[in-house]
């Protein structure tokens, strides 16, 4: 009888284990597109929006340019959190990974 408790345990934590490390692996990569979403805005307000050759230009598109950057901004720390979450699944999968090495 006490057996059957600690194998319901086992399958439990397996699952459990399963889905964190998926989940991980996904958050992981939420969270390397948008940093990667944030560089391209970044490149784009520096490369393209910000007029360097014409003079009368640059009075004129900066709210682009700020848009550009808050959208990428948002991103950024879009990204952070998703790397956090993903820290948070690979933590819980390692020790339950550990656990059922043991």
């Amino acid at each position: 009888m006490s057996a059957e408790p600690a194998h319901r345990m086992g399958r439990w934590a397996g699952r459990v284990f399963s889905w964190s490390f998926g989940l991980a692996c996904l958050s992981l990569m939420l969270g390397g597109v948008n940093i990667v979403i944030w560089a391209n805005h970044w490149y784009v307000a520096e490369q393209v929006f910000y007029p360097e050759v014409d003079e009368a230009a640059k009075q004129g598109p900066y709210r682009d340019i700020a848009q550009m950057l808050r959208s990428g901004n948002e991103a950024l720390l879009d990204g952070f959190v998703w790397l956090g979450v993903s820290a948070l699944f690979a933590v819980v999968a390692a020790v339950l990974g550990r656990r059922r090495r043991r």
